[in-house]
């Protein structure tokens, strides 16, 4: 893709992870992980409970007892700089980007009160540079150079396809004129990511890459997976179906016991009995667990996100996900025994008395009232839900782009009688039509506008769409600002406002300014996932031998080495030493996917005054053993220097086995 040019306009301080004071730009070095992983929490790690100057650690049982340490006294100050970044989006009328714009020209406004705009950037799209000469094979088991960094924020952009709520013609329609624009626009340096949502959990079907024929393989093998956009629609025909076999009953029995009643004949039955809505909300309650299983395999996704530098964007392919599930059929049911479908369309047909509609009222309790449709149609709603995962999208920097892949849909009114019959034609009538397609919409919508994305509806050809996409990604203004209450974790809304007329403007609706801890541990969980590793402390960290533990886990020792000069350490005039703290987080992620919780500890650093001229020159060394079970495993360990909060994020692979002890 083109390289924005950037136009600096002061200092740059970057939201996230960088807690050091002034625009540091820490080194990035990306590492690919492989394909194929599936994502999924697992039990969480125990606590540690033994650390000394060389620390014992184990992931699944650990030993207990801290070493004596003097009394702490305050040592320097760690300073956490967290600047806010918006990325806003300027458009005229006609949906141009605008250029040209400068600080003054912006008013930003945190939960409703103006705050000062620190930092400003413009960026702009340039061409591409030329891509580079084929590089030479790494030797066998080496790890692959990253591509050198692009200037500015990078930029990790995720195909997320939602398997379960896409039909397969509709995602092969998409995903190949998706490739080809792929083909054309990645460049060298780009990182693209292609991720399925499917029956069985998240799967990554290509780890971040620029390779554009490992994207091409990557978007095949998806367009032959297996896809349930279909069944919704079969299970919904199917509540139709027995909706109104219950109405067919009722009629029939209420024709036979109004010729044969006497007095002691039971009770006549009614058209709409109660327990017509039966199949309506048994259909109700599973789509709506199947929404929830969405949202939640979504904002497990985001999060996994959250530690990554830079901008992230997230290109969500489906037909679309119902924000209320089942309402249509409410609406028919309401129109069925409301008698209103003479207004709607949904008339039902001559030779199909059960598919005419009725007025309820007259029968009493003894009928489902249309009055009541609407209300249990909102008992399934997930809007809020939906609205919570946007702000969860915006918590963790990620920009979310929806496209439908249904394409082009007509939404005109028409009688059931008109198209043939009173049943399943019902759906494609009228206000029940409206309903389902703007219920499928509202999810995207809400995915996109409030994060600053796009959605993209009623496109047969995505070319121009996905041009505008990029648009966004070449050319935005990034606004920066110290939240008031930095590190409160807690969520706060978002408003910029350009003062020109005649422009739109778009940008995340909102923020959580996370502790310096917490966003620690996102940048640990990037290394494990993702293999982004930032080593400014020059942190050595080595695999030692596997051995084999109690049962059947193994204890991994993994080797840490410090250089003591890259460390803050204040002289102690009581101790009459040298003294500091480290922070360090460790995650871990085994072979079927499954993710340790991040733990952390403080191990404290002290070096006698008249020692340190020697010591300063040497390495402080940390030991961990891990006692992880057999198979391939995944080890990242972050290490913070609590004075100053600079921090190195490392991971490694690790084989763990009987034949790895050996």
């Amino acid at each position: 893709m083109r390289r924005p040019a950037r136009c600096h306009c002061g200092a740059r301080r970057r939201d996230g992870p960088d807690l050091l004071p002034g625009p540091r730009r820490p080194r990035r070095r990306l590492r690919r992980g492989g394909a194929g992983a599936v994502l999924k929490p697992s039990p969480p790690l125990r606590r540690p409970l033994l650390f000394v100057l060389a620390l014992c650690f184990g992931a699944a049982s650990v030993g207990a007892a801290p070493a004596q340490v003097p009394p702490e006294t305050t040592f320097g100050e760690a300073v956490d700089v967290n600047v806010v970044n918006v990325d806003v989006y300027v458009t005229d009328k006609a949906g141009r980007p605008v250029s040209g714009l400068r600080k003054d020209d912006f008013e930003l406004l945190e939960d409703g009160k103006r705050v000062e705009i620190t930092n400003f950037e413009a960026q702009a799209s340039v061409p591409s540079p030329p891509p580079p000469a084929p590089a030479v094979p790494a030797p066998p088991g080496a790890t692959a150079a990253p591509p050198p960094p692009a200037g500015g924020d990078p930029l990790h952009l995720v195909v997320y396809v939602d398997n379960v709520n896409v039909q397969p013609a509709h995602r092969a329609r998409a995903l190949q004129q998706l490739g080809s624009f792929l083909d054309r626009e990645t460049g060298p340096g780009d990182r693209v990511m292609v991720v399925t949502d499917d029956m069985g959990g998240l799967h990554v079907r290509q780890a971040f890459t620029d390779d554009r024929a490992a994207l091409a393989r990557a978007l095949d093998e998806v367009t032959r997976l297996s896809a349930q956009g279909g069944e919704n629609d079969r299970s919904r025909r199917t509540a139709l179906d027995a909706m109104y076999m219950i109405q067919e009953e009722a009629l029939a029995l209420g024709n036979v016991d109004n010729k044969f009643a006497d007095e002691n004949a039971e009770p006549l039955e009614v058209p709409c009995p109660v327990r017509i809505a039966d199949p309506i909300k048994s259909y109700a309650e599973s789509s709506r667990v199947a929404v929830l299983r969405t949202i939640a395999s979504l904002k497990l996704f985001v999060n996994s996100l959250s530690g990554l530098p830079g901008r992230k964007v997230l290109l969500h392919v489906s037909d679309g996900v119902s924000v209320t599930p089942g309402e249509e059929l409410f609406q028919v049911l309401q129109e069925l025994c409301g008698g209103g479908g003479a207004s709607s369309g949904a008339t039902g047909s001559a030779a199909d008395p059960a598919s005419q509609t009725v007025d309820a009222r007259q029968f009493g309790a003894r009928s489902y009232q249309a009055s009541q449709a609407m209300l249990d149609a909102q008992s399934y709603s997930t809007a809020d839900e939906w609205t919570e995962l946007a702000a969860h999208a915006n918590a963790n920097r990620v920009t979310l782009y929806t496209l439908q892949a249904s394409g082009l849909e007509a939404n005109s009114a028409a009688s059931a009688e008109s198209m043939g019959g009173g049943r399943e034609q019902v759906l494609r009538t009228g206000s029940v039509l409206f309903i389902e397609t703007n219920n499928r919409r509202d999810s995207l919508n809400v995915l996109a506008s409030d994060t600053g994305g796009r959605a993209i509806f009623n496109a047969n050809d995505l070319v121009p769409e996905l041009e505008r996409i990029q648009q966004d990604l070449e050319s935005y203004y990034s606004l920066g600002f110290a939240p008031r209450r930095a590190g409160d974790g807690r969520e706060h809304r978002i408003e910029v406002k350009v003062r020109r007329d005649g422009l739109q403007v778009r940008n995340r609706r909102s923020y959580r300014d996370k502790s310096p801890l917490e966003r620690s541990a996102d940048r640990t969980l990037a290394a494990l996932f993702y293999g982004t590793e930032e080593n400014p402390l020059e942190v050595r960290l080595d695999v030692g031998e596997v051995r084999p533990a109690e049962g059947k886990t193994f204890n991994v020792p993994l080797h840490l080495r410090i250089p003591l000069f890259k460390l803050f350490l204040q002289d102690n005039l009581q101790t009459q030493a040298l003294v500091g703290k480290v922070r360090l987080l460790v995650a871990t992620q085994g072979a079927d996917g499954g993710i340790s919780r991040v733990r952390q500890v403080e191990v404290p650093i002290r070096i006698p005054r008249d020692k340190a001229l020697v010591a300063l020159g040497k390495n402080f060394q940390y030991d961990l053993t891990l006692t992880l079970a057999s198979g391939d495993q995944r080890v990242a360990v972050g290490i913070v220097d609590a004075a100053t909060a600079q921090a190195s994020y490392l991971a490694r692979n690790v084989r763990v086995g009987e034949e790895a002890a050996k």
